[in-house]
């Protein structure tokens, strides 16, 4: 690939769009587009895994202003009053702590974006999940979306380069 031409700059634009829709919706898997995307041999593994990298962190980043934002609308607060005058079985009980454990970690200055960075590269703790988490903490939407951009990027190259050359042995 010698230089960046029309065929890279719509796989980059299509890979933005697909990263984008499977950073919200949970079951398209960006991985499995990725990968296909290196057996077809269409494109090479740079604009893909950009594109895609691009558009997870525009979609996680949706998650976290919602989950920001969402908590002032009024029949959120309703809802929020409503729950809290029911009686909490211990089930109920235990995954309310947990989740206030795991708010309080993601949270921390210390705790935050080393969570949140894993959770973009490894995927454990699930992306989805931390995204919802940092959106409901004072966590700076900057540092979020750079943590989340620079771990995705780092999870697509690994993904798209180690597939890519494959298509030679397959067809």
């Amino acid at each position: 690939m010698d230089r960046f031409g029309w065929a890279e700059l719509i796989a980059l634009l299509t890979s933005i769009g697909f990263g984008t829709v499977s950073a919200v919706v949970p079951v398209v898997n960006a991985e499995a587009y990725v990968i296909a995307s290196q057996l077809s041999a269409v494109i090479g593994p740079i604009p893909i895994a950009i594109g895609v990298a691009i558009g997870q962190t525009v979609g996680k980043l949706l998650l976290f202003f919602g989950v920001r934002q969402g908590k002032e609308l009024s029949f959120i607060q309703h809802r929020r009053e409503v729950r809290q005058q029911r009686p909490v079985g211990p089930a109920r009980a235990r995954f309310r702590a947990a989740m206030a454990k795991l708010l309080d970690l993601v949270g921390q200055e210390r705790w935050g974006l080393p969570i949140v960075l894993v959770a973009a590269i490894v995927g454990i703790p699930p992306l989805y999940a931390v995204a919802l988490l940092a959106g409901a903490t004072t966590m700076s939407p900057v540092w979020f979306g750079l943590t989340v951009l620079v771990g995705r990027l780092c999870r697509f190259l690994l993904v798209a380069t180690g597939f890519y050359g494959l298509h030679e042995w397959f067809f």
